[in-house]
């Protein structure tokens, strides 16, 4: 299942302190996530906001995820969300096909 999660940092973060995060979580064999695939991490150019594109089996996985991030620099994210994802590809039939069922 996919998964996409829009998240942003605190401004008064330091953001040459994420790879201290990420190395102190790799090096627990907290991050990556066992089962989890990232498919694409984004963050912006100018501001501390980003997106990322995963592939879990499920919701615990995910919150594992944002949790170890969460515990190991409490308030450098102020925010996230998170969502299954479908293709527009998909989700455009089942659009119609509700939208029928309701007219009908």
């Amino acid at each position: 299942m996919l998964f996409l999660t829009y998240w942003e940092l605190n401004p008064e973060f330091d953001p040459s302190e994420l790879a201290e995060i990420a190395q102190k979580l790799m090096s627990k064999k907290l991050y990556p996530i066992e089962g989890v695939k990232q498919i694409g991490f984004y963050v912006s150019t100018s501001d501390y906001w980003g997106i990322t594109i995963e592939e879990a089996e499920n919701e615990e996985q995910m919150a594992k995820g944002s949790m170890v991030w969460r515990l190991a620099k409490p308030g450098y994210i102020t925010f996230m969300k998170t969502t299954p994802a479908m293709d527009v590809i998909k989700m455009l039939p089942l659009v119609m096909k509700l939208k029928k069922q309701m007219e009908g």
